[in-house]
């Protein structure tokens, strides 16, 4: 392995470490409110612990699978989703109802998201798929729709939690993985007009939804609805260039619900200020430009469409996180890759991290001349 490799082996983990430190220190920052407030007796560090237990077990995912030949998977990516799969039909029945949905499976103590690690599955799955079957892209049916059917019935299920975010987000992903396959786009219109119905639905039966969209365009309104993003960017004013510095933001006391979650950014923006924010962004685009690197100088089909994969949910991940904390679009329930609390979210991003640096490492071995800088 020449120089290259190591660089962008080194680049990833160090980029990914820096990003969970960051959060583990937002969460911190955001969360103590939420407990002293409730509960003046509680302690106020109990978010930041369990983030710190939910690192080290990302740490072990990053290990796990950074050190095995990704190729590995490629065998067991079946299994893997009707597993993945089982575990949603369990969630719908025996998961604890929180705030009205069945999400999480209850392990010692600590909630696991089977809808998270859904889009690991999905990622490994349809790579398998496509990889073995890209002389037959051209196929509506062996192309498409025979490889998508699990995958639709994994969107039901996350979708019957409900868990609209999700279903939207792994549904958009398959998407996307299909493009970067070489598949025809004309190909899609089955599975996208399947993902707009059930959208539809969701919104007929659940009309809080269809007044975040009006809130987006009439924030004045729906002003209950907009108080989210109202509230965000009175933070990233207060915060100017520079921050107010951690701890002293004034929207982590109450103005924003759930700010150490989804709106993690906001806090960022109010206590860090805008040049601090824009080096996190600069540093997510790197992760992004890395992990396509991968993805190019990838010979193996598999690999190539797992590190695009991995890489293209975690940057549209971010992206649609940013552009809903800044009022770009309506709200959506989608966390920040790395940093927002959550601890099935940080232990998928980072096997996502690991995966990328299996495949690099392949990579720069296998062909040293195309690994040159």
């Amino acid at each position: 392995m020449n120089r290259t490799g190591p660089f962008i082996i080194g680049s990833l983990f160090v980029l990914t470490a820096g990003l969970v430190l960051l959060g583990i220190i937002m969460v911190l920052s955001t969360s103590q409110f939420v407990f002293s407030s409730a509960n003046p007796n509680r302690n106020v560090y109990q978010y930041m612990g369990k983030q710190l237990i939910s690192f080290s077990l990302g740490l072990g995912c990053l290990g796990f699978f950074s050190t095995r030949d990704y190729n590995l998977w490629d065998r067991w990516s079946r299994y893997i989703m009707l597993l993945v799969i089982g575990l949603l039909v369990y969630v719908l029945y025996f998961g604890p109802v929180v705030n009205g949905a069945r999400r999480w499976i209850v392990v010692f103590g600590f909630q696991f998201q089977p809808s998270e690690a859904a889009k690991l599955a999905v990622i490994l799955y349809l790579s398998s798929v496509w990889a073995d079957r890209y002389e037959r892209l051209g196929s509506l049916f062996q192309g498409v729709l025979f490889p998508m059917s699990l995958v639709v019935v994994a969107l039901g299920l996350i979708l019957m939690e409900p868990s609209h975010s999700a279903t939207m987000f792994i549904g958009l992903l398959a998407m996307t993985i299909w493009y970067v396959a070489g598949g025809r786009l004309r190909h899609l219109i089955p599975f996208f007009v399947v993902l707009c119905v059930a959208v539809a639905v969701a919104l007929y039966q659940k009309p809080y939804l269809l007044e975040r969209v009006y809130a987006h365009f009439q924030p004045e309104k729906y002003a209950d609805k907009a108080l989210h993003v109202r509230q965000a960017g009175i933070g990233f004013a207060h915060g100017g260039m520079w921050g107010v510095g951690l701890g002293e933001g004034q929207q982590t006391l109450g103005f924003i619900p759930f700010v150490h979650t989804d709106f993690i950014f906001a806090a960022m923006g109010e206590e860090l200020g805008f040049v601090k924010c824009s080096l996190v962004l600069l540093a997510f685009l790197a992760f992004l430009w890395l992990g396509f690197t991968i993805a190019i100088r990838c010979q193996n089909p598999f690999g190539r469409l797992l590190a695009a994969g991995c890489t293209m949910a975690l940057g549209l991940q971010s992206a649609i996180n940013v552009a809903v904390v800044t009022g770009c679009i309506p709200t959506t329930g989608i966390s920040l890759p790395f940093i927002s609390y959550g601890g099935s979210s940080l232990c998928v991003s980072m096997s996502m991290t690991g995966l990328l640096i299996s495949v690099a490492k392949e990579t720069f071995e296998a062909d040293p001349v195309r690994s040159r800088p």
